[in-house]
């Protein structure tokens, strides 16, 4: 099930970005920067102030419980928008629910002309997965995480390429 986030949700996604950060990039960023990162970027206040800037969509396993969240922003005036994160808890991985998360999203941005996607190169299952929803690399470039040095990949979803699979 796909549905909104709420209020009670926030200790729900600190956990799942706590732990999907964690699965991806154990071997690439240090834990105490992780940590640092995710309290700061996760807490209940920046929570409450993505909600109101953003759409949080949340997946729930078959108990209601949540097992992942997808973020975007509104769709600007070029008609243009991103999404800000996808995040599903490693035991629930290939489990369908980053499509479910997807697919939710990308039918409540019908009118966007162009979807952006900014992903850790280190993080090649999210690549492979918006590249197999139709996403094209844009560009890739180095840039800073916490003080350290990654390259982030830029995708892009024209709206022409839209598929719900």
């Amino acid at each position: 099930m796909i549905r909104h986030m709420t209020l009670d949700d926030i200790q729900d996604v600190q956990y799942i970005a706590l732990t999907s950060w964690r699965y991806i990039f154990q071997e690439h960023i240090p834990p105490e920067v992780l940590e640092t990162f995710i309290d700061r970027s996760y807490s209940e206040l920046m929570l409450r102030k993505q909600m109101e800037k953003t759409t949080i969509l949340i997946a729930a396993d078959l108990q209601g419980l949540p097992v992942g969240y997808l973020s975007y922003t509104p769709i600007d005036e070029d008609g243009e928008c991103e999404v800000t994160a996808l995040h599903v808890l490693p035991s629930h991985l290939d489990s369908g629910y980053e499509e479910l998360l997807l697919n939710a999203a990308l039918e409540l941005l019908h009118q966007a002309t162009c979807i952006d996607v900014y992903i850790d190169e280190h993080a090649n299952e999210l690549q492979h997965f918006y590249l197999k929803h139709g996403f094209v690399l844009v560009e890739s470039f180095p840039e800073l995480f916490e003080g350290i040095p990654v390259d982030t990949a830029h995708y892009s979803l024209p709206v022409n390429q839209l598929a719900y699979t």
